[in-house]
């Protein structure tokens, strides 16, 4: 396995998913609830997968696919999948994963801002929380580059648009192998990486109320999945509180 040449950010990218790697037991990817999610579900990566629509045939890139939870779905939905991360250590757990489901998909070790694809080649681009680590208008600029015309990117990022959400951090645990360059996009920075696109399907999801009830009175399966319904009756009755939402997801449409 060749390994591209990275910048110092890179590597030290490199090194975190290393560690993190290391500490990763792989369980069996979930597939059924991925495969026809309503545009209504709680949850949003479930919203992403509908989002994707029909990929039969279609050239789908996992960009920063970590250990492949998602190649499985998208390879049952009938797309050819090219997954791409950084880190060699959790390729190797992704091709490990897919050669147990017994399925096939075209891995690589890769950088975001140089994919090595070419240009126009790829119908899909699925992203999962993945900009919040790079350089925005890198990614950006290599992502319209590979993106053939018509094509499409789904995205969906951690968020922080509030100021009060900014001043209540410290109430929430840190998480632990986090980088220095990680953090949530703003809103400016979410204008920097949409720019260029069409906007589509545009939803947020968790609230700060979610993971401090978790925080301080950990859930059972039944309670979270309450928690979550709860999370977006709260952001389809109250538009104001989106700007509390912690995660968006969306389609992009490059803008003819």
């Amino acid at each position: 396995m060749t390994i591209p040449r990275f910048s110092e950010r890179d590597r030290e990218e490199v090194r975190r998913s290393a560690e993190e790697a290391g500490k990763i037991i792989l369980k069996p990817a979930q597939v059924e609830r991925y495969l026809d999610p309503p545009s209504d579900t709680a949850y949003a990566l479930e919203y992403a997968f509908h989002l994707l629509g029909d990929v039969r045939g279609k050239n789908v890139l996992d960009l920063g696919c970590g250990t492949g939870e998602n190649l499985i779905p998208l390879m049952r939905r009938g797309a050819h999948v090219v997954g791409m991360d950084i880190s060699p250590e959790l390729i190797a757990l992704a091709q490990q994963r897919i050669r147990t489901a017994c399925v096939d998909a075209t891995l690589s070790v890769g950088s975001a801002y140089e994919t090595g694809l070419p240009d126009r080649s790829v119908d899909v681009i699925f992203c999962i929380a993945l900009i919040h680590h790079l350089d925005i208008s890198a990614v950006r600029n290599e992502m319209r580059r590979i993106l053939a015309r018509g094509g499409v990117i789904i995205l969906s990022e951690p968020i922080r648009f509030s100021a009060i959400y900014n001043r209540m951090r410290h109430l929430l645990p840190a998480r632990e192998n986090v980088s220095n360059h990680e953090h949530p996009l703003t809103r400016d920075e979410l204008a920097t990486f949409t720019e260029h696109f069409k906007v589509e399907g545009m939803r947020y999801f968790r609230v700060p109320l979610l993971p401090l009830m978790d925080w301080f009175l950990p859930l059972n399966i039944l309670e979270r999945k309450e928690a979550w319904e709860l999370d977006r009756w709260i952001l389809r009755r109250f538009k104001g509180m989106e700007r509390y939402a912690t995660n968006v997801t969306m389609r992009l449409r490059e803008a003819v």
